[in-house]
């Protein structure tokens, strides 16, 4: 063993008197690569005098050109880190990351920078301090990706993936799958406050706009009051200023009707951003204080975006009705069932009574109401059964009637049933814009959907079409 040891320090002098700078840094990493060979052979003293000898040569080349080399020194003492840390010597191990900072201070490069932070966190990571090892990856990558764009942020996370992935590196792997969902959940709820934003725009606009005609409209009425004054005054110009009366009164009767309809409109809208606002808050909070959790937060607000867009334009259009077609109902209702009873508990059972007649209806439109209503049952019942039955009640008239034998509807949640942003709801269950909307559906099918107020012992809907 002494043999070994006294030719490989013979070899470093011998290097170290014969080459530049360059040469050095060569015969550095030479005697790392020894060293590991040593610690692989369990030759733990011998590894450590071989760092022991590269110090040397490294103290003696400064002395020779009056340069300090901090860099070289980094890497030696990164290599004690790592037998330290293969033996499990907390305080040792420490005390060279104390030092390899040092030595970065000295060298002032960014790329040993990163490499110290790489070294923290797999310090942190081996003796358990799992929340600094995942601090240093975060500064490494914020040091990665300052002053890049979104879609060079989001390269730079998949190569440190890859890179990870590629080196086994399971604590980085882990670390760098955290941060990365993390940033794409930041990304998609700044999204999400951005087009918020956009709605509160619409209604300050609107509410501008509404301003602007009531002003003109105080001005037309005016105009009438005036053309009064004037009529009473000049009796030889009475049948022209009455034609400009019933001119303006005209024109102010048309403006009080664009008004009311702006108005009606704008209070819709004003409920909307009220609601959403509140039905929004909550899901953010959760994403901001826990973005681990934050995927069915993410999913309620995209549901709620759709939901809320669906329901806007069949307001928008609903006095635009459903084209109308005869249609066998029996076929129809026995596919829908078929399909929802897959949903059901096993101890409820499904019941279908419609007979096989011809109604005039839309059929996509129909059938969208009554997949709902019998989804929505399913979710409710738990035993019992669930039934759709059809009833004919007059020549033009005939009844959908959805039964469930489940917990039944609160008295208190009734009132608000088809009413759309009337609560705040839990996002990750639901934002109760499904009943209205059935309900928009069911006006431009010419009919009504209703809660059967009088059922007790379960939960029934009534969708009353008229052709």
């Amino acid at each position: 063993m002494k043999k070994i040891l006294f030719i490989l320090s013979l070899a470093f002098y011998t290097m170290a008197g014969q080459a530049q700078s360059s040469s050095l840094r060569q015969t550095v990493e030479e005697g790392i690569k020894t060293s590991i060979k040593q610690t692989e052979n369990r030759e733990w003293k011998e590894a450590f005098a071989t760092c022991r000898q590269m110090d040397a040569l490294i103290y003696a080349e400064e002395q020779k050109t009056g340069k300090a080399a901090p860099d070289l020194h980094y890497l030696v003492t990164k290599e004690r880190l790592r037998m330290y840390m293969r033996s499990n010597n907390n305080e040792r191990s420490k005390t060279q990351l104390e030092q390899m900072a040092v030595y970065v201070e000295q060298a002032q490069s960014d790329a040993l920078q990163e490499d110290l932070l790489m070294s923290q966190a797999g310090y942190y990571q081996k003796f358990g301090m799992t929340d600094k090892s995942l601090q240093c990856y975060k500064q490494l990558i914020l040091k990665q990706t300052a002053g890049k764009d979104e879609a060079a942020i989001d390269a730079c996370y998949q190569d440190m993936l890859k890179q990870a992935e590629a080196s086994n590196n399971a604590s980085l792997t882990s670390a760098m799958n955290k941060l990365y969902a993390h940033w794409q959940d930041s990304i998609r709820t700044a999204k999400a406050a951005q087009e918020l934003q956009t709605l509160k725009d619409d209604y300050t606009l609107s509410q501008n706009t509404l301003k602007e005609k009531e002003e003109k409209i105080s001005t037309q009425q005016g105009v009438i009051v005036i053309l009064c004054i004037l009529a009473v005054a000049l009796a030889g110009a009475l049948l022209f200023l009455f034609g400009m009366m019933v001119k303006n009164m005209a024109q102010a009767k048309k403006l009080k009707k664009s008004l009311a309809i702006a108005n009606e409109n704008n209070g819709q809208k004003s409920r909307f951003i009220q609601n959403i606002s509140k039905q929004i808050t909550p899901s953010l909070e959760a994403i901001e204080k826990a973005p681990n959790q934050s995927k069915k937060h993410i999913e309620g607000l995209k549901a709620l975006m759709e939901h809320t867009q669906r329901y806007m334009e069949l307001e928008t259009t609903r006095e635009e009705r459903y084209e109308l077609k005869e249609l066998n109902i029996n076929t129809l209702c026995e596919r829908i069932m078929n399909q929802t009873k897959e949903q059901f508990k096993p101890e409820v059972s499904a019941v279908l009574n419609v007979p096989r007649v011809n109604i005039r209806t839309h059929a996509e439109a129909l059938e969208s109401i009554l997949t709902y209503l019998l989804g929505n049952a399913a979710l409710h019942t738990e035993t019992g059964k669930i039934t759709l039955e059809f009833k004919k009640r007059s020549a033009h008239t005939g009844q959908f009637i959805v039964t469930d034998t489940g917990s039944g509807i609160p008295e208190e949640k009734r009132s608000n049933l088809f009413k759309p942003f009337a609560e705040v709801h839990d996002l990750t269950t639901g934002d109760g814009l499904g009943l209205p909307t059935c309900s928009l559906i069911a006006y431009k099918l010419n009919g009504t959907l209703r809660l059967d107020e009088e059922y007790k012992k379960g939960t029934r809907f009534v969708l009353e079409l008229h052709s």
